[in-house]
């Protein structure tokens, strides 16, 4: 069964646009069962966690449709520009548009139809010119509230291979010896001060090997020991000095989980963008759903002209295949390695599955 969604109580199969867009999307899929009302119109019904009003006047009962779960999309013409504020719970976005219409709800139909969370819906539905799937990024609306660097990051090669994600300083070594092509320190436990010597027993234990070392959240900590680069959430890129570690040569990279968070790191202009999770992956708590290789596919045909892209997320040997299949330039693995009975083998299998492995030893 696919996702269902009503327009104003009717099934968007009955709006022409609707229909439309979905002629130009192609087959929506049947991995889901969830169920959208988009409302227009006072809503019939109470707010339910997927129920979205949209453009609700201000005389309505808002805060209590909020309170109860439902989300809101506010739209308006503001200096020339289209601008959207979607809330929900107590989480808010607002983007610009070039595109100075009125949100088409049949359009956004569309896209929860193919299901896309509806903060992501709704930057698909900005984008959408009616002739098939937006894949250029200068339609896409722009994260009116985001950090931003005042000049792009230094480059991450393109199609660089391997990526593991480690806790140890230790673990690091052990992957620069069987030549790894790139390593993230990330341990989430170990104190400010003992974080500092790990990061710098791992620049040693890169240091004379072709292994690129990423250093996870720590960016002060990176920049005084002259890391190659950082890696940062979305929570991290609000708060960290974009612009200091542009200058101290920093390469950046930040995890994104969806279109929307895609902008929001595009306006950083970082050296690679990790895409994720893939799949489930039991080794932290997601807030959203795997994306699956049909949206990874997707993000890549957005994304890969402007940045390296990072898949991470439950990959392993069984399913890395399909992971370079979608044209990533990493994969990023951490229990395939870590909790591998013999690292060393699960290294050399997981590197003999990589493509551009193959390409550097012809």
């Amino acid at each position: 069964m696919s996702v269902a969604v009503y327009i104003d109580g009717q099934p968007a199969e009955e709006f022409a646009t609707y229909r439309m867009a979905l002629e130009a999307l192609g087959p929506a899929p049947d991995e889901s069962q969830q169920v959208f009302e988009l409302w227009t119109a006072p809503p019939k019904d109470d707010a339910a966690p997927r129920s979205v009003w949209l453009n609700p006047p201000l005389s309505a009962p808002w805060r209590d449709w909020l309170m109860a779960g439902g989300a809101i999309v506010k739209s308006s013409i503001v200096a020339g520009e289209a601008q959207d504020r979607l809330c929900w719970g107590r989480s808010a976005v607002r983007v610009r548009s070039a595109l100075h219409g009125p949100l088409d709800p049949a359009v956004l139909a569309a896209f929860l139809a193919q299901d896309f969370p509806l903060v992501d819906a709704l930057m698909l539905a900005r984008a959408f010119r009616g002739e098939g799937w937006p894949y250029d990024l200068s339609a896409y609306p722009v994260p009116a509230d985001g950090p931003k660097c005042d000049a792009p990051f230094a480059e991450f090669p393109r199609h660089a291979g391997l990526y593991a994600v480690v806790p140890t300083s230790e673990w690091v070594r052990r992957l620069a010896e069987v030549n790894l092509p790139v390593v993230q320190l990330r341990d989430k436990r170990t104190a400010h001060t003992e974080f500092a010597l790990n990061i710098q027993q791992a620049i040693r234990a890169v240091s004379g090997t072709p292994t690129r070392l990423f250093i996870n959240d720590h960016w002060q900590l990176a920049i005084e020991h002259g890391a190659y680069g950082v890696h940062l959430g979305q929570e991290d890129i609000g708060t960290a000095d974009l612009n200091a570690m542009q200058r101290a040569g920093l390469r950046l990279g930040i995890s994104t989980h969806g279109i929307y968070e895609m902008l929001r790191a595009h306006a950083c202009r970082p050296s690679y963008l990790a895409l994720g999770a893939i799949f489930a992956t039991a080794t932290k708590t997601m807030a959203t759903s795997p994306q699956g290789l049909r949206r990874l596919r997707h993000y890549v045909r957005l994304m890969s002209p402007h940045y390296p892209l990072v898949a991470i997320g439950g990959i392993d040997l069984t399913r890395i295949a399909r992971v370079w299949a979608t044209g990533v330039d990493c994969a990023a693995v951490l229990r395939a390695i870590v909790d591998a009975a013999d690292y060393r083998r699960a290294a050399s299998d997981l590197l003999d599955a990589t493509p551009m492995n193959h390409e550097a030893g012809a």
